[in-house]
């Protein structure tokens, strides 16, 4: 026994259990709603199924208590029930970052537990040896999602991977705390830690409610996300659109990157020639089709740091980073060779065309990005006036 240990007044169990029950069920049905809107994205099923196997898992124990004598081995269906709740977390988590799931060695971990913690109670083990066991292996299956969630907040941070961060490692601590606080080692007597865990359960049913604000706090922040990603997409090419480029551009800006005048941001506005032509006489089918293939040329000439841009229309842009002026007449020259060797497919036929190019670079790191983009595309229409199917370089 430990010398100073903690003494809790004894609150009444059945009661707690109880709300812990419809506070599981509560959450329950909210992120089933949740999950029925997003048609399962974001791994909110596995999310509402750890709220769920709470509370069956409470129903359950209630039930067995109704119709037969009151046991240990009808106490642990709560205990198993926690278990597979943190095994629906891990899950959960995994799926809202789009991790493989690997939900194997996570249930086997779980049914060992289950089985753990029966045969213990079977071979006539206390109450407390379940729950210390149970608890313990909950602990370490958050501590799991608690690093999955550790490893998101560092690249992406944000307040609602915050909180999810805050509320995980609350578990964490006190699934571990109160499955040392819960012994009679510890507490002191068996009335004592039977005090102790009904103070844990008020404890846990706070993190219940907190666990499924930060799930819905995370699934409005990837909705948000998915939004502003659909606002900043051009829908026929997939590429960026000029509000996209602009957000992109600033954001980049704010990360110090192109803050050297010699390697730093290049623009390069890129315009077809004569497309109206191609309209006119392929229609506007073979025009779209020709603009997609522009597209997916453009990506095949950036790499992942960099941005291809639908402007509008038939004019296009890049972002190249990290390279100097010289280099970036070389990338867009390479670039225009490359559409004129194209061959675009259309329903209309084999189409094939040329493009103008003006690029710039930033003046300073206060230059604006729309005075950026007017010097780019003025560069682009010195091109068009020289003869197109050149590049301009803007000075």
């Amino acid at each position: 026994m430990l010398p100073t240990p903690f003494h809790f007044p004894a609150l009444d169990v059945p009661t707690l259990l109880t709300v812990y029950q419809m506070v599981a069920t509560l959450m329950m049905l909210v992120t089933v709603g949740g999950a029925w809107g997003t048609r399962g994205r974001y791994g909110m099923w596995f999310w509402a199924g750890a709220f769920a196997s709470v509370a069956l898992a409470q129903l359950v124990r209630s039930w067995l208590l109704a119709v037969a004598p009151p046991s240990l081995l009808t106490m642990t269906v709560g205990h198993i029930g926690g278990v597979l709740s943190s095994v629906l977390v891990l899950l959960g988590v995994r799926a809202f970052l789009g991790l493989p799931l690997r939900w194997q060695p996570a249930a086997l971990f779980a049914g060992l537990v289950a089985l753990g913690s029966v045969s213990a109670l079977t071979l006539g083990q206390p109450l407390w040896v379940s729950l210390s066991l149970t608890l313990s292996a909950s602990a370490l299956l958050r501590c799991f999602a608690l690093r999955h969630i550790f490893r998101a907040w560092r690249v992406q941070g944000g307040f609602a991977l915050s909180l999810m961060l805050l509320v995980l490692g609350l578990s964490v601590a006190a699934h571990a705390l109160r499955a040392l606080t819960s012994t009679p080692g510890f507490a002191g007597s068996s009335e004592h830690a039977v005090a102790t865990n009904s103070v844990w359960l008020l404890v846990f049913i706070a993190l219940l409610i907190a666990q499924a604000f930060a799930v819905l706090l995370l699934l409005n922040s990837e909705l948000q996300r998915s939004l502003w990603s659909m606002i900043e997409i051009d829908p026929l090419t997939g590429l960026l659109n000029r509000r996209g480029l602009k957000n992109r551009v600033g954001r980049l800006r704010q990360r110090g990157a192109g803050d050297k005048a010699e390697l730093g941001m290049v623009v390069a506005m890129i315009d077809f020639d004569h497309f109206k032509d191609i309209n006119d006489r392929h229609g506007h089918a073979a025009g779209d089709a020709v603009l997609r293939g522009l597209g997916r040329l453009l990506l095949s000439h950036v790499r992942p740091n960099d941005l291809a841009v639908r402007m509008g229309g038939e004019e296009f842009a890049v972002v190249w980073q990290e390279v100097s002026a010289e280099d970036a007449v070389k990338l867009a020259e390479r670039l225009r060779l490359s559409v004129a060797d194209e061959i675009f497919s259309t329903e209309a036929g084999a189409i094939q065309c040329t493009v103008s190019i003006g690029i710039a670079m930033p003046r300073s790191q206060d230059e604006a990005v729309d005075d950026l983009l007017g010097r780019a595309d003025a560069a682009l229409y010195k091109a068009k006036r020289e003869g197109r199917n050149r590049v301009e370089r803007a000075y």
